[in-house]
């Protein structure tokens, strides 16, 4: 069967986008938005839960579409709050679902005998863990409030968005590190069913960090920069 892209539209029903691309069940998990919508479209399920419609549809299709959206025009002409909370969200995701289950797995998958090995992958996942955590808290406590306060007009001069971008770390590449120790070096003697379940989960969240950081880097930057020009030349 031919596969056709869809172009994801507000008056399409939300069931009907999630048989389209599974993959989209993680961005509902991400912004709260709960199964059970029934027969509802986007636009219903999305003002339901408060989410900007067409900030969804942007987020959505790009995750499914990127190859054929023009994504810097469309961004351009979306609100910026929405996609604060949305990455706001992504770290809570992250940090309190994602990267915990993952740890969990890591611990079960290992036989008794590679306990040794366990802990050396163990110690690399707690600290690239710590590495993350530190990277989305920093962006929660510091860069988004800064970025509200420039949005209503009272931002703190002293800070730009030049400092965040200047420590913005890679967050994904050590999760490919990880991906390929566990790909080359672990031993036939661990749960292979289990492992194959943590490698999957591994690639899908390195996907998710790359889309996060795009958004990031090439969209929220480059539009935080532009408010800023405009606030100093008011």
């Amino acid at each position: 069967m031919q596969n056709i892209t869809i172009i994801f539209k507000k008056t399409m029903k939300m069931s009907d986008l999630i048989d389209a691309d599974y993959r989209l069940l993680l961005l509902l998990n991400r912004l709260n938005i709960s199964l059970g919508f029934g027969e509802k479209n986007i636009d219903t399920v999305c003002k339901e839960n408060g989410f900007d419609t067409d900030c969804f549809l942007f987020l959505a299709n790009y995750q499914s579409n990127k190859s054929i959206m023009n994504i810097e025009e469309t961004f351009k002409t979306l609100p910026l709050t929405p996609f604060l909370q949305y990455l706001k969200s992504s770290h809570s995701y992250f940090l309190e679902k994602r990267l915990p289950n993952i740890r969990r797995k890591l611990e079960l998958v290992f036989a008794q005998e590679d306990q040794r090995l366990l802990n050396v992958v163990l110690n690399f996942f707690d600290n690239y863990t710590k590495e993350v955590s530190e990277h989305m808290v920093y962006e929660d406590d510091v860069v988004f409030p800064y970025v509200y306060s420039l949005i209503d007009e009272v931002s703190d001069k002293a800070y730009s968005i030049d400092i965040f971008e200047e420590r913005h770390n890679d967050i994904e590449g050590k999760m490919n590190d990880l991906k390929q120790i566990l790909l080359k070096y672990v031993p036939g003697t661990t749960d292979q069913m289990l492992m194959v379940n943590i490698l999957m989960e591994l690639y899908t969240s390195e996907e998710e960090l790359e889309a996060h950081t795009f958004i990031e880097d090439n969209l929220v930057i480059p539009r935080v920069r532009e408010i800023e020009k405009e606030r100093k030349n008011a």
